[in-house]
């Protein structure tokens, strides 16, 4: 189901506009100027998809979900990423997100006496995974829906 850019409501597959305010949803997320075109195809999955919860993904193929669910600048670079793209309030919020599932897992390999190597190295994933798997719902939160909150 496509979204409306104006008031980030659903809109039926087949209206042309939306139910809510009135504005045309058929010029959907592909209608931003300057955005390339590998956003675009990002969003339009993210829009066959249902949106930013997804409740249609069984409607996206493999590649189509992991289009959307992960992106692989935001696993390498984290909350850099996210500032690069204008989002630096997320980018907190996620970095003492992170943070506190490290700690907690710390305290759980900890009380299980898992004190390897191996342990330790799981803990450097957490938040690149964070944020690797957040980026491109964000992005799309912030440059169709208009949200740039906290989270």
């Amino acid at each position: 189901m496509p979204f409306c850019q104006q008031c980030g409501s659903q809109a039926s597959s087949t209206a042309d506009f939306c139910f809510n305010c009135g504005a045309d949803v058929a010029a959907s997320a592909l209608a931003l100027p300057g955005l390339p075109d590998g956003w675009k195809a990002i969003f339009a999955a993210l829009q066959k998809g249902g949106g930013v919860d997804l409740p249609q993904s069984i409607e996206l193929s493999l590649a189509e979900r992991a289009q959307v669910l992960f992106n692989p600048w935001a696993f390498l670079f984290g909350p850099f990423y996210y500032v690069a793209k204008g989002m630096a309030r997320k980018a907190l919020v996620l970095t003492a997100l992170a943070a506190l599932l490290v700690c907690a897992a710390r305290l759980l390999f900890g009380a299980l006496g898992l004190h390897s190597v191996m342990a330790s190295a799981l803990l450097c994933f957490i938040p690149s995974a964070l944020f690797a798997t957040r980026a491109n719902v964000d992005y799309f939160k912030k440059m169709v829906l208009d949200d740039d909150g906290w989270l």
